[in-house]
Formats: structure tokens, C-alpha cells, sequence
């Protein structure tokens, strides 16, 4: 009896100090034992009636697991190969390292090969008389505060495929009969956080449609610096008009025709430089004197330059920055898009290790409330207790029961929302698989200094960003709206080196500078009377960069005060932290003795039973306490702008 109750006593209190006693990381090599191979590739040790040993690979031909396994002696362990029904597949090769009598023991080395980098992913296979058992795990798939640490786990949706390589940090564990591929048993997807961040990007169909905005913006930047391309140019004329002042007994027609082809190059002072060759054609039909020179050839250059408006090219250099400006703005939509996922993903992540945890710490509280009604109803049978005592046991129970069904629905919700966000196409909304978090919540602090966290909000921030590039854009549209105030006056010039002949060779000899090349020069002014529209544009587009500079020095002040809320919380959930973790110590104690009361009957359950539900309340917020400080601290590097480690915007666009 005295052992029962200590059992039940110390059952509770395991469960939650795993969160204080964390398993330490294993660091440098050790020697992971297993079994030798013989000449044929496998072991030489006595076949024991089960074990584990850890596949590293799996491979169709020969040649490539003997490599496989001559890498691995090379590094010092003991590996071996089986020749192995996969199931659809056929026959292929798998590789193993070590044979355990113990899960654990294998567990431990495999992790070992992982954090030593010889290998990427694994399985663990438990070899069995009648059928073997597949594992996979990770390096990080270990308990935070696991209710039963020796219950069974499920697998992922896909297990390690032959000759392919399972994602580093995303495990998946499935029962088969000895097939690596996925059947009608129920599966598990086993992910760390940075891979259900990477699948929720890769899948996130909002990610994908704001991914073309930037290269459009970008596309449109190279538009509008085409507008500075040289251009070809060619065109050809013939016509046929009458000479009256050569008619004087018939009626004299003429007849005119052009070809001219070259190139205009736009300048960045605003003008147009153009050479080209024109070539004409001129005679007289039915005249009385027939013309001597019929065949001009003219080498020309020609330049168009403004004087006044838009001198220095001002409209298309403000058309450009104002399109790098749309080009940056449509990256920081992006970037805040991207930085919105992983947030929501955190977000949802640590919400369902917080469900998982609620279903083990109600499950372990419904647990001890069924051991108090049996206990309770034996001694009524004894006739040492009364009908309300075993009637207030069982109700204890049910209601425990009922927050049991609660917290597991609430995991199932927070489940498909997390399977909506990664929109895996292995793993859609639809799947009945499971999705395990494994990845171990910090509890360590986190103290960032408040004035460098608001500094890098200030530079990384996509809403700054956005409102900075806003405000130069309304800056460079100010800057033309004034410039356009002024008058139009543009220069005008143009002079062909001319050559006449009676035919085109002729008039191509001809070609020289001399008195009869033609050349023309002129200017243009034009102003509009008042000039109200110019006035009334740089009106505008002034109150523009004013409301702009406010909206910045808007966006900083939010920035800012998001920074410090953040702060604050990471501070209110780390006391939160440390005040339930003594609350539940105390709770402990209250549990262990109202137990012993009980047991020797110096109390009703009542006490028990609420002492119970006490260390349950704290232990549920203590679960909570972690939970919000994790996704605060996701929390915080949203609110500097910043991207996870290992996530990069390159990497999603790609």
C-alpha cells in the first residue's frame, strides 16, 4: 500500500520536473558499437530474440552500400549491410551501424552520428522473430514534460525512402511488417519548428502570389530605364505633286521620294541626338527644262535639347527612382509577408505543444483521480468510508474526464490549423495523420537590451521601410512638380553634309561639306498665362511629402511602442515561468501530503482530490507560461524585422 501511494505521489511530480532537468547535449564522438560484417555483409554477432540497430541508408545496388559502409569503418564505427525485402520496391541493400539491446542505448548513438554530421537522418530498426518495427528520430526528439515516457509514438507520413534522404530535423516513425513505404497503419508527422516553417513557405499560397510583386515591380524598374535605349530607326516616302510653277503650256507634276534610316540615342540631359542618312529623289514630269540634279544624298545629325523644362532629363529620372522606390516598397511587403508566416507558424507551433502537454498533465490528473475512486471504493466495501466519499471520487473523475476531451480537441484544432498553414501536399487539412512538435521549448533567459531591439526595428522593420520609400517618392514627385513650373524652351539643330548627282552614284560622290550642305537651328517657348496647373500640381504633391514624414514619424512611434510591449511580455512570461514552477513545486508537497493523510485517514478525499486539482491548475500553468514565453520570443524577432535563423528571403523567392 505504502509503495502504491508513493508511486501515484512521485507519478505527478516526474512528470513536470523534466523541465528543470533537461537532458544534457551530447558533445564530442563517442564510439557507436555494433556488430561486424563478414564477407558477405552481415553481422557476426549471436542473433539475440530482438534488437535495435540504426539504418543509415538504403541502396539498389551493391557497389553503393559497400561504399556506404567502407565511409563509415573509415570513421571508426562498425557497419554493416542486409539484403532486404522494401516492399514495391524489391530487393535493396540497407545499411545499419551497431546492434542494442535497448532502444535507448541505439537512440543515444544514432544521436551521436547526427550531432558528429556522418550522417543527415535515420531509422531505428527494432529487429523482431516474427516481423521488425520501424523508428525515426532526430536529435531532438526528446520529452519536455511527457506524462509516459515509455508510451507509444506514431510515425510521419513518409518514412525515409529508399536512396532518398528524410529532411534534417523532421522524423517520422510508422509500424509496418517491413516495407519503408506508407500503408494503411496510422502515421505521424514529427517536425521541429525550422521545418514547419520552411513547408509552410514552400506550400503557403499566399507567399506564392506575393512573390511574383516584386518582380514585377522589378520588371517595371527596367522599363523605365529602357527609356535610354538607342533606338533604329528606317522609313520611306513617295509622292506626286503637281508644279505649278513650272506648268506653263502643260501641267508639270513632281515627283518626291525619301528613304532615311539611322539612330536616336535619348540623353540624359533631356534631348535627342540622331544621326541618320537620308536619301532623296526629285523630278519634273511633262517640264519644258528638265532638272540637272534628280539624287540627293544627305549624312545627317539632328539634336532635340530642352533649355528650361524638364532640362536634365528630370521626368525619366524621377520616373526611375520613383519605380526603384515601388520596387523596394513591394520587397517590404514581402519580406513583412514572410515574416507573418513564420510568426503564425510559431505561433500555432508552441500552441500545440502546449495541447500536448494539457492532454498529459489532464490525463495524469484523471489517473489519479480513478486511483483515489478505487481506493475509496474498496474501503467503502470495507465499510470504512461513506457513499459520498466514493460518489465525490467518481464525480471528480468525469469532470476530469470532460477537461481531458477538451484539451484533446483543442489539440486536434490547433493540429489543422497548423496542417492549413504548412499546405504540404503530402500532408494536406484532409490527412488523418498526426503532427508531433519535437522540438524543446527555451526556458533560459532572454534579456535583450531594449535600445538596440527598437534599433533594429528601426532599420529591418518592413512598415518603416515602406514609409520611408514612400516619403522619397512624394520628395522626388515635390522636386518635379516644382521643376515643371518653368516655361518650355527647347533648342533645335541640324545640319546634312549634301550631295547632288543626276543618279545616286553621282549625288554619293558628291558628298562633301561645303555652302550648299543644308542645315536648320531653331528654338521653341511655350507658357501657359498663369500658370495654374504647374502651381496647383506642386501644391499638391508638397502636402503629399508632408502627410508622408507624418506617417513616418507615425509608423517609428508604433514600431517603438511594439518593440517595448513585446520586451514586456518576454519579461511578464519569464516571472510567469519561474512563479508557477514554485507554485508547483508547493503543490507537490500539498499533493504528497494530503496523500498521506488520506492513506491514514486523517481526512476525506476531498482534500486530496483538491489538492490534485491545485497541482493540476499549476502545472497547467506552468505548461501556458512556457508556451507564451516561446512565441513571445518568436514574437520579438517579428517585431525587430527580423527572420528566423535560417530562413532567408532569397530562399523563399527561389
Amino acid at each position: 500500500m505504502a509503495a502504491t501511494r508513493n508511486a501515484l505521489t512521485l507519478c505527478f511530480s516526474v512528470v513536470f520536473s523534466l523541465m528543470i532537468i533537461l537532458p544534457a547535449a551530447v558533445s564530442g564522438k563517442e564510439p557507436v558499437s555494433g556488430p561486424t560484417s563478414d564477407a558477405g555483409g552481415s553481422p557476426s554477432h549471436q542473433p539475440l530474440e530482438s534488437w535495435f540497430s540504426i539504418q543509415v541508408g538504403a541502396f539498389p545496388e551493391l557497389s553503393t552500400a559497400e561504399n556506404e559502409v567502407s565511409r563509415l569503418r573509415e570513421k571508426g564505427y562498425d557497419p554493416f549491410y542486409r539484403y532486404e525485402d522494401t516492399g514495391k520496391k524489391g530487393m535493396w541493400y540497407r545499411v545499419y551501424v551497431g546492434r542494442y539491446p535497448a532502444q535507448k542505448e541505439a537512440q543515444q548513438s544514432a544521436e551521436n552520428l547526427i550531432q558528429q554530421r556522418v550522417v543527415k537522418a535515420y531509422l531505428l530498426r527494432k529487429m523482431l522473430a516474427e516481423k521488425d518495427i520501424f523508428y525515426s528520430v532526430t536529435p531532438q526528439d526528446s520529452g519536455f514534460l511527457s506524462a509516459d515516457p515509455n508510451r507509444e509514438e506514431k510515425g510521419r507520413t513518409a518514412p525515409l525512402q529508399e536512396s532518398e534522404q528524410t529532411p534534417v530535423g523532421a522524423s517520422m516513425v510508422q509500424t509496418g511488417s517491413g516495407a519503408d513505404t506508407p500503408g494503411s497503419e496510422s502515421t505521424a508527422v514529427r517536425l521541429t519548428l525550422m521545418d514547419a516553417i520552411r513547408f509552410s513557405l514552400e506550400g503557403n499560397r499566399d507567399i506564392s502570389v506575393a512573390a511574383y510583386d516584386p518582380k514585377q515591380a522589378q520588371a517595371q524598374l527596367e522599363s523605365e530605364e529602357s527609356v535610354y535605349d538607342t533606338l533604329l530607326f528606317a522609313g520611306s516616302t513617295f509622292r506626286r505633286d503637281p508644279n505649278l510653277d513650272s506648268s506653263v503650256i502643260d501641267i508639270v507634276t513632281e515627283d518626291d521620294g525619301r528613304v532615311q534610316a539611322g539612330i536616336r540615342k535619348p540623353l540624359k540631359t533631356g534631348g535627342t541626338l540622331s544621326t541618320f542618312l537620308e536619301t532623296r529623289y526629285a523630278d519634273l514630269n511633262n517640264a519644258t527644262f528638265p532638272r540637272t540634279y534628280k539624287n540627293i544624298v544627305a549624312p545627317t545629325v539632328e539634336l532635340q535639347q530642352p533649355l528650361l523644362n524638364n532640362i536634365g532629363s528630370k521626368k525619366e529620372q524621377t520616373a526611375i527612382k520613383i519605380a526603384n522606390y515601388r520596387a523596394n516598397i513591394s520587397a517590404a511587403d514581402f519580406r513583412r509577408k514572410v515574416i507573418d508566416v513564420t510568426t503564425s507558424v510559431a505561433t500555432v507551433y508552441w500552441k500545440l505543444f502546449l495541447f500536448k502537454e494539457l492532454i498529459d498533465i489532464n490525463r495524469v490528473n484523471l489517473d489519479m483521480a480513478e486511483e483515489v475512486h478505487r481506493r475509496e471504493s474498496e474501503r467503502y466495501a470495507r465499510g470504512l468510508s461513506q457513499q459520498l466519499d466514493v460518489a465525490r471520487a467518481s464525480s471528480n473523475a468525469q469532470v476530469r474526464r470532460s477537461t481531458l476531451l477538451r484539451s484533446q480537441e483543442e489539440y486536434k484544432l490547433a493540429m489543422d490549423r497548423l496542417k492549413l498553414l504548412l499546405n504540404w501536399r503530402e500532408f494536406s487539412i484532409d490527412s488523418d495523420a498526426e503532427v508531433l512538435p519535437i522540438d524543446l521549448p527555451r526556458t533560459t533567459p532572454v534579456d535583450p537590451d531594449e535600445t538596440e531591439a527598437i534599433e533594429t526595428a528601426l532599420s529591418n522593420r518592413p512598415e518603416i521601410i515602406k514609409a520611408q520609400q514612400e516619403l522619397m517618392i512624394r520628395e522626388v514627385d515635390e522636386k518635379l512638380a516644382a521643376h515643371q513650373r518653368l516655361p518650355t524652351l527647347d533648342a533645335y539643330g541640324r545640319y546634312s553634309v549634301s550631295g547632288y548627282g543626276t543618279d545616286h552614284d553621282s549625288a554619293w560622290s558628291d558628298v562633301s561639306i561645303n555652302e550648299d550642305d543644308a542645315w536648320e537651328v531653331g528654338l521653341q517657348f511655350e507658357w501657359a498665362f498663369g500658370n495654374r496647373s504647374a502651381k496647383s500640381q506642386y501644391r499638391k504633391k508638397s502636402l503629399g511629402r508632408l502627410q508622408a514624414n507624418a506617417q513616418l514619424k507615425r509608423v517609428k512611434d508604433e514600431i517603438k511602442l511594439d518593440v517595448k510591449q513585446v520586451l514586456h511580455r518576454l519579461v511578464t512570461a519569464r516571472g510567469e515561468i519561474e512563479a508557477n514552477r514554485l507554485a508547483k513545486a508547493a503543490a507537490e508537497k500539498v499533493v504528497e501530503g494530503e496523500f498521506t493523510r488520506f492513506d491514514i485517514g486523517q481526512t476525506t478525499n476531498e482534500e486530496l482530490l483538491r489538492a490534485q486539482d491545485l497541482l493540476a491548475m499549476t502545472s497547467r500553468s506552468f505548461a501556458r507560461a512556457v508556451a507564451d514565453y516561446n512565441t513571445t520570443i518568436q514574437e520579438l524577432t517579428r517585431a525587430q524585422g527580423i527572420l528566423p535563423e535560417g530562413v532567408s528571403i532569397e530562399e523563399v523567392v527561389r
